[in-house]
């Protein structure tokens, strides 16, 4: 075919233009070539010791080409020794971590015989390492990583992380970069490579020998892995390696053949293997990663705040009735998304041209819908929203497109033929003219990235070891045309599924199609767990599954998850029935949503700053108990919790309540590491660690926990509205979790930047520290001078900073000026600043005045009593809420099985105990004393109250400490 003219095989070249590594991840600075010094080359076998853990190993090719994974390997050289064992005849080079041995006589590819490394430290032990015939033997301690979709997903029991097993090559099942057996092994061999073009480099796949029929016969026992049971054989062969194409169809029929492997190397078969052995640093592993590979990408900040999405034919008026519905709720909102129904579609069940069915692919306006799309975009842009539409490009452009003639013209074929363009994307001269002629057009009426939707097969592009996947995030990520339009300097942003290792530079991920389970629920959190293993940390999600209705407890519970996870975005498929506007659910639902969805806007300041973080060390904004808690058991088995940032732990709810209790049981570990306890962000009691918690949680609660004396940057709740999410918040929130003393001191901080270019990859941002400190009865939050500068940088901004966990104020000074007390939630009216006691969650809340950004500031209150206090670690402000959920129960009986309020009394007056405190700050002392008291009385009147036996119990769950 034509478009594969460009990629024949020639003879590689050994270097490569520093400006074209530039370009492929534009402004961070690589380069493909090792220094000389790392380099060890005996005979065939080259060894580049990259770092004190990496090492990489290649056997019959001296290539330093930038490949689709690794773009970087000019690393400072660590001290290492080399030597030649002259009776043993072996190479042993030694790092601080490493130990490598090669049989320096060999004369075929690597193998158990000849070569090995041992890892010196993991977890107090060596490990070694061998290129044993059959990877899984080695490599089973490996942590796992991700897959290219969760289409069609049902959980754990129909999809499998465990590449070793999996047998779907479409998945692009990728292994995790750290594992509990200290080492992992990435096989770069064969992997495409990317050009010298420095405008934009392309894709070129020199092409390895292939090996012949002698050189691949092999008993089956001594076969070694060449790639993962799945794989085509266009990509195995394309790596120089074997294939046995009656053992690959009887793995793809899921049966087993004794370990021995479809794709595997030849005697004589080049490889290029990069050995990580990081031991039990994980942290470090992903970090070296990233050096090599280039860095995690850093949405733009609207990113992390709320996508409305839903796969209907929607009209612009449709459209900006349900924007209206998020205005009129209160709700956040920062990205409309518009699936295919935007363009013209035809349901007919024809085929166009290209085979495909007709209208799946689509690139005009439909104009019955959308007459005006200048107009429509104008009105979303002057509201804040952020737009995107959804591609599915396979039918390339179709006669009836708006931009045909023009499209046709550019790539050579006469209109008059009405010959549509055929979909070619590895065709520079195709993609280049698509982007300028077709999307571009859109691009400038407003649509601000795209939502790639490819569901047309991963062998579509007939080049080994490519697949449209990984391909078109390249494309679309790194479109000069786009993003660098009239010498702008866009960040980059796409929706789409993983295409394979070095996928993290692309961002963010598109999940797909779930079938809206419990389970399905449940496995979405471990996937995205186990998703930071190769650094791709920003799966976006189905919130509320996809293909049928999702019941409201579920959808409620998945939006809990949503609130803490890396991107926010609902959606489902076309059914009149299924639908994710959550008002459209019962009140009792709406509102526990509503309170989540307002949560997650809150966090946008933490999260930004959190991925600015993964950016700078390679370590995900929701990553595992492992990274770092790695010696503890229920690291690894706790599967669905996770740290969220450096501050919170997370786990979210994935099962059904038990009717008799409406609350659902969870077991929590908490790990004892840098603190010795833990603070629920819900009912601020505090948990000595570690600890494994076992609690029953109602509809409206989750186990969120923070680090004592954490401060957490957020929005304020009166600063969350549609399009707000792109915005730098004129006043900043810092929640302290001062958890009644449990911790003396306690740092935090926000990172911000402009949000929206690619400066901060040149340290364009800037970044203002915390630090928090408690003795007797001070509690102080100093307020560090902005460290850094950027366009649009707030030159002053107020502080609402909230320590929760604290008693009563008796003054509160900023700079040393004394702030007004007020009464909590009532308007602050003092030129100096104001402060107030919300008694129902122990907080004592502080509202400065605009302070300027250059100076450092303190904010210092003088508490009624010292801390730490035990009497602030309890239970109250949960149980508060929860005496608050037992009345409302109780009343809602009237008309029913009607009981009265005088049989309840105790449970009214333990309910009102944190407004009584919030009226007067000065009797939380009696108030406390008195709670447990009153408690345990209300638990004995309604105890006696003639209830329905489900009502009752629920009742009872509710006043349980």
């Amino acid at each position: 075919m034509a478009m594969f003219k460009m990629l024949a095989t020639k003879t590689i070249c050994c270097w490569l233009s520093f400006s074209v590594i530039v370009q492929v991840v534009r402004g961070e600075q690589l380069d493909p070539s090792p220094d000389p010094k790392a380099v060890v080359q005996i005979g065939a076998a080259r060894f580049t010791v990259l770092t004190d853990s990496i090492i990489r190993m290649q056997y019959g090719q001296s290539h330093d080409d930038p490949t689709f994974t690794v773009l970087n390997r000019r690393l400072p050289v660590p001290e290492f020794q080399q030597k030649h064992d002259s009776e043993s005849g072996r190479l042993v080079i030694t790092t601080k971590n490493l130990e490598l041995s090669y049989l320096s006589s060999s004369q075929g590819t690597f193998s158990e015989e000849n070569l090995q490394v041992t890892v010196h430290d993991v977890g107090g032990k060596q490990m070694v390492w061998k290129p044993i015939p059959t990877y899984d033997i080695s490599l089973q301690g490996n942590l796992l990583g991700t897959a290219r979709t969760l289409d069609g997903n049902r959980g754990a029991e129909n999809l499998d992380l465990n590449c070793l097993t999996n047998t779907r090559a479409d998945l692009h099942c990728t292994l995790g970069l750290v594992s509990r057996d200290g080492f992992v092994v990435v096989d770069d061999t064969g992997r495409p490579k990317f050009d010298n073009d420095t405008t934009w480099p392309w894709l070129y796949q020199p092409g390895i020998p292939a090996s012949s029929q002698a050189q691949c016969t092999i008993d089956g026992e001594k076969r070694r892995d060449c790639g993962y049971i799945g794989i085509e054989q266009l990509d195995c062969e394309g790596k120089g390696c074997c294939f046995d194409q009656s053992l690959a169809e009887i793995h793809r029929q899921g049966g087993q053949v004794g370990g021995v492997p479809s794709c595997y190397y030849s005697t004589v078969a080049q490889q290029d293997l990069y050995f990580f052995g990081h031991g039990h640093s994980y942290r470090q592993a992903l970090k070296e990663f990233t050096m090599l590979a280039g860095k995690i990408a850093l949405p733009p900040r609207f990113a992390f705040g709320v996508f409305y999405s839903r796969y209907w034919a929607y009209s612009d008026i449709e459209q900006m009735q349900i924007v209206r519905q998020y205005q009129g709720h209160h709700l956040p909102l920062d990205v409309l998304v518009t699936d295919m129904d935007w363009h013209i579609t035809f349901y007919n069940g024809s085929h166009d041209q290209a085979g495909e069915q007709m209208g799946w692919t689509g690139f005009t306006w439909d104009k019955h819908l959308f007459p005006n799309a200048d107009g429509f975009l104008a009105w979303c842009k002057a509201r804040g929203l952020k737009n995107t539409l959804n591609l599915h490009p396979a039918s390339g452009i179709q006669p009836w497109e708006e931009k045909y003639r023009e499209m046709a013209m550019a790539m050579g074929i006469d209109p008059a033929t009405q010959k549509y363009v055929p979909f070619d994307p590895v065709n520079k001269t195709f993609v280049t003219n698509w982007n300028k002629i077709v999307l571009g057009e859109r691009e400038q009426e407003g649509i601000d990235f795209w939502w790639l939707d490819w569901q047309q097969g991963e062998s579509w592009i007939k080049v080994a070891g490519v697949n449209p996947t990984f391909w078109l995030n390249y494309i679309f990520f790194t479109n000069p045309y786009h993003w660098h339009r009239d010498g702008a300097n866009d960040r980059g942003m796409l929706l789409h599924r993983w295409g394979g290792l070095g996928n993290h530079r692309y961002q963010v991920g598109f999940s797909g199609d779930v079938v809206p389970l419990w389970q399905s629920l449940d496995f979405q959190v471990y996937f995205t767990v186990t998703a930071s293993n190769v650094g791709f940390g920003f799966w976006s999600h189905d919130l509320g599954g996809h293909i049928t209705p999702s019941p409201p407890e579920l959808y409620t519970r998945w939006i809990q998850w949503g609130a803490f996870s890396p991107i926010f975005r609902t959606h489902c498929t076309k059914n009149a029935n299924n639908y994710r506007r959550i008002w459209l659910y019962p009140f009792s639902y709406y509102s526990i949503m509503r309170r989540y969805m307002s949560v997650r806007a809150s966090l946008v300041p933490y999260l930004y700053t959190s991925a600015r973080q993964a950016h700078d060390t390679g370590v995900s904004m929701l990553r595992p108990m492992y990274y770092d808690y790695p010696e503890d058991d229920e690291s690894y088995s706790y599967t669905t919790q996770y740290m969220f940032g450096d501050h919170l732990l997370v786990s979210p709810i994935t099962a059904a309540m038990d009717p008799t209790y409406n609350s659902t049981r969870k077991a929590v570990f908490l790990p004892s590491g840098a603190s010795s306890s833990f603070v629920s962000w819900h009912s601020g009691e505090v948990f000595n660690t570690p600890f494994i918690l076992k609690r029953n949680y109602t509809l409206s609660e989750m186990p969120v926990f923070a680090i004592p004396g954490s401060v957490v940057p957020l929005r304020t709740r009166d600063d969350v509205a549609v399009g707000s999410a792109k915005d730098l918040p004129q006043t900043l929130k810092l929640m302290v979790f001062a958890a009644g003393g449990a911790a003396t001191s306690g740092t935090g901080h926000v990172y911000e930047d402009d949000g929206k270019t690619d400066a901060y990859k040149t340290s364009v941002g800037a970044t203002v520290a915390f630090q928090y400190n408690a003795a007797g009865n001070s509690a102080k939050l100093s307020i560090g001078s902005v460290d850094g500068s950027f366009d649009g940088m707030l030159a002053e901004r107020s502080y609402e900073v909230e320590f929760r966990g604290v008693w009563p104020a008796s003054a509160v000074t900023v700079d040393g000026k004394a702030l007004a007390s007020i009464m909590y939630d009532m308007p602050c009216t003092d030129a100096a600043g104001c402060y107030a006691y919300d008694g129902s969650h122990l907080a004592l809340h502080v509202y400065t005045t605009a302070l300027s950004s250059a100076s450092a500031h303190t904010v210092e209150a003088t508490l009624v009593d010292k801390l730490p206090s035990e009497s602030l670690m309890t239970n109250f402000a949960g149980q508060i809420h929860r005496l608050i959920s037992a009345k409302q129960l109780l009343d809602d009986e009237w008309g029913i099985d009607t009981v009265h309020q005088q049989g309840y009394y105790s449970l009214l007056t333990a309910g009102e105990s944190g407004m009584r405190i919030t009226y007067n700050p000065a009797s939380v002392h009696a108030e406390l004393e008195n709670f447990k008291g009153l408690v345990l009385q209300a638990q004995k009147e309604v105890a006696a109250l003639k209830l329905p036996t489900n009502v009752k119990s629920v009742a009872m769950e509710l006043l349980q400490a």
